[in-house]
């Protein structure tokens, strides 16, 4: 057989993560509106903080947490889909080869994630940069050209495409990254396959309340041995990122920030998905068309407002990057952004809250 693959288009509605996306890939061949399955995620805002703690090796941790970009507010969303994808792990032997159980897989209709190091990859962000480990996506192969199909966001982060990953190429990928094991996956055949049927009142309403819960809790490992860092969840994560934004954004290293140019934006790529949940909740007959439409331009404010302080933060760090020091203009443009930042927070409650009380 000189070419195999499996049917499955690109998603690129908003951004999750590489796995996610591309398993909304795979349900969307089935039913197109598994393209609002994002808008289902459970989602809590959060932000890292280090204890005050005046100890040299505690500044030193702070240090380089901030360095790293750690510090920075975020967003973290899960996405179970087992109820409808079957998933199964395959455990290599000692010093096998991934290419025949791949194709085996691939054949009997399982779609494949293998992890990979990008930096052996021909073409890409990271290809001879970095090593960047990730879980590729293979739904095909072609033995014409000696390549796997994959689905990739390694030409732009964020932005998933179909790329050909060279035999060879993978080869030396498979050995850097070590992987010792395979994730593959196929729709469940004896479930039921459309979106709207999966999609229920009590998920979001969950999802709402998540959104809404207030946590903190330790992280264990790195940077945590002599200075703790603390994990808070919620909506006061954004005033208390609001409120030291500043150490918190020009700490990082140029390079780190880089890396970290994509997972700014997750507030955005969040309330962009959101945007598709009024239509849900009318679709389902749970608001009226009153509801809808002012469901619908809050959703929208949100995912404008998101977009904008994604922006504005990245704008503002190369500004203050290039220029070396802060001015009387970066000053005011920083202490615009925290106030963006004060009324996104009290936008966030109202409209859930709101959202809340149309679906109770």
């Amino acid at each position: 057989m000189e070419a195999f693959s499996l049917p499955v288009e690109p998603f690129n509605g908003t951004w999750i993560n590489c796995v996610n996306n591309n398993l909304i890939s795979i349900l969307m061949n089935h039913d197109k509106n598994f393209e609002y399955t994002p808008c289902l995620a459970e989602t809590k805002y959060q932000l890292h903080s280090l204890e005050e703690d005046d100890r040299d090796e505690a500044t030193e941790n702070k240090s380089q947490a901030q360095e790293e970009g750690m510090l920075l507010l975020d967003v973290v969303r899960v996405l179970d889909l087992s109820s409808v994808l079957d998933f199964q792990t395959y455990s290599f032997a000692k010093e096998e080869s991934g290419h025949p159980a791949i194709k085996e897989f691939l054949r009997n209709g399982y779609y494949v994630f293998v992890d990979l190091d990008r930096f052996y990859y021909p073409s890409g962000v990271d290809s001879e940069k970095q090593h960047i480990v990730h879980p590729a996506f293979v739904y095909g192969y072609n033995e014409e050209t000696k390549s796997y199909l994959l689905i990739e966001d390694c030409m732009q982060p964020s932005k998933m495409e179909k790329y050909m990953l060279p035999y060879d190429s993978f080869d030396r990928a498979f050995a850097s990254a070590q992987a010792p094991s395979l994730l593959v996956t196929r729709i469940k055949e004896q479930e039921e396959q459309q979106f709207f049927s999966r999609c229920t009142k009590e998920l979001i309403k969950g999802n709402l309340h998540s959104l809404l819960l207030e946590e903190r809790t330790q992280i264990k490992g790195i940077h945590s041995e002599n200075s703790p860092i603390y994990t808070g969840y919620g909506l006061s994560a954004i005033k208390r990122f609001a409120d030291s934004i500043e150490q918190r954004l020009l700490g990082i290293s140029l390079p780190n920030f880089q890396r970290k140019a994509v997972a700014i934006k997750n507030p955005y790529f969040f309330r962009k998905s959101t945007i598709h949940l009024p239509l849900i909740l009318y679709k389902n007959n749970w608001v009226n068309e009153t509801a809808f439409d002012r469901l619908t331009s809050e959703y929208k404010k949100l995912c404008h407002d998101w977009e904008l302080y994604g922006n504005t933060l990245i704008k503002l760090y190369y500004k203050s990057y290039y220029s070396r020091g802060a001015n009387q203009s970066h000053q005011s443009e920083m202490e615009s952004l925290r106030e963006l930042l004060m009324g996104m927070c009290e936008k966030e409650k109202r409209v859930t809250s709101f959202t809340l009380e149309l679906l109770t």
